[in-house]
């Protein structure tokens, strides 16, 4: 058996939050704010993210393109602390966004994130975004599991 990368699977067997670097250069991903997350149990993660102005719409709230992002950008914690996944190995085929509350600018956002199925090559997951203990955002995928690069 081939020794896990750990550039691609570091250890994420503890429940301590680690930081999640965003990749360099010009990517979407490089404009966003870094976050952390953890392990909950074996496919389940949280991440949370931090919110300030440049998070806010219109009406001085959390815009929604934001939530949105922000919610597939953790759809792969559950395959990844799980160690299915290499960091940022997948692919997401589909989401279901559903906005069922309003956010406040300046309070951090936790993403609850759980793997409903996993098969050899697709992940099933379905989370909710948070403001204490508030649901804003609830949210359904489909991934795409890729190949270490």
């Amino acid at each position: 058996m081939t020794a896990l990368n750990p550039v691609y699977f570091p250890d994420i067997e503890s429940s301590d939050w680690m930081a999640m670097p965003m990749p360099e250069g010009d990517s979407f991903d490089s404009l966003l704010d870094p976050y952390q997350f953890r392990k909950i149990a074996a496919g389940k993660a949280e991440a949370l993210f931090e919110t300030n102005t440049h998070s806010q719409n219109g009406q001085n709230g959390l815009h929604g393109g934001l939530l949105a992002a922000r919610a597939e950008q953790v759809l792969y914690l559950p395959l990844y602390v799980n160690r299915s996944v290499a960091l940022r190995r997948v692919v997401t085929i589909d989401m279901s966004l559903q906005y069922v509350a309003g956010g406040s600018v300046g309070l951090p956002i936790l993403a609850e994130i759980e793997l409903i199925q996993e098969t050899g090559r697709m992940g099933f997951i379905r989370g909710v975004l948070k403001q204490e203990g508030r649901v804003l955002t609830s949210f359904t995928a489909t991934l795409r599991k890729l190949a270490e690069a």
